[in-house]
């Protein structure tokens, strides 16, 4: 099995890598940026170009792991019918393919990814999504190579999903980020966050989210609350985001 890969960021390398560990051939590494694209080729033994002209047409699977912005144009662009062509986002219908490939899907791997932290697929649930049942069981043969939890999952429950991990990954991230700018301003570093942290997520094994849930928000603490909203008043932003969160917090368990 041969892949282009079209695109050289987070989720590009990291399944180039993978791929290249499973011994999947990647042909080709596209990027509009040459030095990404010849960085990532280089790692995994493959060509590259920056020339969407210039994509082979030999291969057999197109994977795209591009910006959702830009997916639709490089897709137009390229126009291969040839082949398997899967693209990774979780927000962008598979339709998005209609008319400019036979066989067509998505492989979205619900993860956060970065370059240089390597990810374990084994570990990773991947929703896929084929136009046909012959797209659907090659999609699946190849998630199937990298990890046993597959999911078939329609652009509807896909986008719901995406819209759960943005609220459990990259909000919850944020936070920590507002927690580190407030932990230093009491001159401690972000270290002395993590047992909570960790512990925090370590609960979640064994209760549920709405189980889990401590702090003075649910304990209807007015007072520890409104200290908190004074802390913040030289930054009205957080203060903002401080009230609505525990507002939201408030109502959810005034309803038990």
């Amino acid at each position: 099995m041969d892949i282009v890969l079209i695109g050289a960021g987070n989720v590009a390398t990291q399944l180039a890598k993978t791929f290249q560990k499973k011994n999947i051939s990647i042909r080709q590494i596209y990027s509009r940026t040459l030095e990404n694209a010849q960085k990532l080729a280089e790692e995994v033994n493959s060509s590259f170009t920056n020339n969407l002209a210039e994509i082979d047409r030999q291969a057999d699977v197109y994977f795209y792991a591009v910006k959702d912005i830009v997916l639709e144009e490089i897709i137009r662009k390229i126009n291969i019918r040839e082949g398997l062509h899967i693209h990774t986002a979780g927000s962008i219908p598979i339709s998005v393919f209609d008319g400019f490939a036979e066989k067509y899907g998505v492989f979205y791997p619900l993860q956060t990814f970065s370059k240089t932290r390597e990810i374990d697929f084994t570990h990773i649930p991947i929703f896929i999504e084929g136009n046909s049942l012959v797209s659907e069981q090659q999609i699946f043969q190849l998630a199937h190579l990298l990890c046993d939890k597959i999911f078939i999952a329609s652009s509807e429950q896909r986008q719901l999903i995406h819209l759960s991990a943005v609220f459990a990954c990259n909000f919850s991230n944020h936070m920590f980020n507002i927690a580190n700018e407030i932990v230093a301003q009491a001159g401690f570093s972000f270290e002395i966050l993590k047992p909570l942290i960790d512990e925090t997520v370590q609960k979640l094994n064994d209760m549920t989210p709405f189980e889990a849930q401590t702090g003075p928000a649910v304990r209807n603490d007015e007072n520890v609350i409104q200290k908190h909203l004074s802390l913040l008043a030289n930054r009205p932003e957080l203060a903002n985001i401080y009230k609505i969160i525990s507002e939201h917090i408030s109502k959810t368990y005034s309803k038990q």
